[in-house]
């Protein structure tokens, strides 16, 4: 009886294990929270560094625009697409970061009056 047992579970196991592909059952993937979001930098609006670099920041030849707000939020605007990327950003000496909602940091130096991304340099936007 034990080896009947035991041939039965390894058929049953072999069966499930192909019923799963090809299946007409619908497949799903587990979901999981973004552990950015609620990581997400907090910008204090007083904050000398932020206060600085507030306002709209360009990158011509990319056609790249960065609006950074007084709330610690950013807006990119990409190729023509408006509201490209959203997310918050923080700033830490010389590195200002955009932590996207979408996951993604982007980092860039500030150095007097551009910001320099990995795509170019942006300048302010008069």
């Amino acid at each position: 009886m034990t080896l009947a047992t035991a041939v039965t579970g390894a058929v049953l196991m072999t069966l499930t294990a192909c019923g799963s592909e090809g299946s007409d059952a619908p497949q799903t993937s587990p979901t999981t929270p973004s552990a950015t979001i609620s990581e997400a930098p907090d910008v204090d609006p007083q904050d000398p560094a932020a206060v600085a670099l507030r306002g709209d920041w360009q990158i011509p030849s990319e056609q790249y625009v960065l609006h950074l707000v007084e709330d610690g939020t950013f807006i990119e605007d990409f190729q023509g697409v408006l509201d490209f990327r959203t997310g918050k950003y923080k700033v830490d000496g010389d590195t200002l970061s955009l932590v996207g909602d979408d996951g993604n940091t982007d980092k860039a130096k500030i150095t007097g009056d551009s910001l320099e991304f990995t795509l170019g340099t942006a300048t302010r936007l008069e």
